[in-house]
């Protein structure tokens, strides 16, 4: 939750009265009062203060935002996010298991991510969080070892990395973030509540979904997901943005996926692919 002051947060709090845990975005408020921010909560905050130089708004000195990450602990807050670049392992060592450890990277995927990933452990950090830019949808795949090593939050911002926050579960994360567009790729709770089903989706959750390259707007979802509903079946289906056919194969064979529509520009492409064409695709021209 964001806001330009003390007033726009707590309201903008205690509005999110569908989500699980609600982020306390501090940087970008003229007027921080932790008390404030903390006091008449009913469900557990992240607070977090993020700066400019990890992507969020927080542009005063590192020892405010130290004392401000400090007051949060001793406030009583559920977690409070720590940069990892940061270096204070004096706010970690001050109540390590409601430390969120955080690293963003908004250029790409780094090839040392899963260094990375230990390196963040040995801080003895309650919970990791590593977020990286995914510009295929491949990319979000180099973030599965790292969930299934548990206490970890693990994301791929961009189009291309929706399904990481849709597929939370399956890739390993406490949890994920839902919102108005605070880091890219992220869609409003409303949208991964009602459309998407996210709390329905577990590991053993059946995943199909729309492929192409312009699908975030597709109305696929919507249809498919309320049918699944409807059938009660354990099924989820999700935007898939990927560069090219291949893309989208790499990351089907690593997620199990069970089926996907094709729309442009992978229609041939998807045509080449196929290895198989049963019956009623033959009897109407289809393949």
């Amino acid at each position: 939750m964001t806001g330009r002051n003390m007033a726009e947060l707590i309201a903008a709090r205690d509005a999110a009265t569908r989500a699980d845990i609600v982020e306390l975005r501090l940087d970008g408020v003229d007027d921080v009062d932790i008390s404030g921010a903390l006091s008449g909560r009913t469900r557990p905050v992240i607070a977090t203060c993020r700066p400019a130089w990890e992507g969020g708004r927080f542009d005063g000195s590192e020892e405010r935002r130290r004392a401000l990450l400090f007051e949060a602990l001793d406030g009583g807050a559920e977690h409070v996010d720590v940069e990892w670049r940061a270096g204070f392992a004096d706010v970690v060592a001050r109540d390590p298991r409601r430390i969120v450890l955080s690293s963003h990277d908004f250029q790409g995927v780094p090839g040392d991510l899963v260094d990375r990933a230990a390196a963040m452990r040995q801080s003895g950090a309650g919970t990791i969080k590593i977020a990286v830019t995914a510009t295929r949808l491949s990319d979000a795949l180099a973030l599965l070892p790292i969930g299934a090593e548990g206490n970890a939050v693990v994301i791929a911002m961009g189009e291309a990395g929706l399904p990481s926050r849709l597929l939370a579960s399956r890739f390993g994360s406490r949890w994920t973030y839902a919102g108005n567009a605070v880091a890219p790729g992220q869609i409003p709770a409303s949208r991964m509540l009602d459309e998407f089903r996210f709390r329905a989706v577990g590991r053993g959750t059946a995943i199909y979904g729309v492929v192409g390259n312009n699908v975030m707007h597709s109305m696929s979802p919507v249809m498919h997901n309320s049918a699944f509903e409807v059938a009660r079946l354990d099924a989820v289906y999700v935007p898939l943005r990927a560069a090219d056919f291949d893309d989208f194969l790499t990351c089907a064979d690593a997620m199990s996926i069970a089926g996907v529509s094709v729309t442009i520009p992978f229609k041939l492409d998807a045509l080449r692919a196929a290895v198989h064409a049963d019956g009623v695709t033959r009897a109407v021209g289809a393949a």
